[in-house]
Formats: structure tokens, C-alpha cells, sequence
């Protein structure tokens, strides 16, 4: 069951970070208001960043077993 959930919890986990990944991109289009999308740019690095390291202790969790 614990494999189960690793994995359902790294998939979704994933496509958390696949849309940060691409919002992250998207925030390097020509605008005026740099500061709103540099904001932007430190929340998507963030939290997507933060998905990959659960990623890596759900998977590291799991092979423990």
C-alpha cells in the first residue's frame, strides 16, 4: 500500500512540476511590469523545486522499504 501511495504521490507531484516548469518559461515573454512577473518567476521556481525534492523523498522512501 505505501507503493501505492509513493506513486500516486510522485505523480501528482510531477505534474505540479511539469505546470510550474512551463509557467516558469512562459514568465520570460516581453512585458512591461518586470516585477510582477519576477515574482512570478521565484513562486513557479519555488514550488516546483520544492515538488521535485518530495518527489525525491517519496521515491527514496519507498525503495527504503
Amino acid at each position: 500500500m505505501k507503493l501505492f501511495v509513493a506513486i500516486w504521490g510522485s505523480l501528482l507531484l510531477l505534474a505540479v512540476a511539469a505546470f510550474c516548469g512551463f509557467g516558469f518559461l512562459a514568465t520570460f515573454e516581453p512585458t512591461d511590469n518586470v516585477t510582477q512577473f519576477m515574482a512570478f518567476r521565484i513562486g513557479y521556481g519555488v514550488i516546483g523545486i520544492g515538488c521535485l525534492v518530495g518527489v525525491g523523498f517519496l521515491i527514496a522512501k519507498a525503495l527504503r522499504k
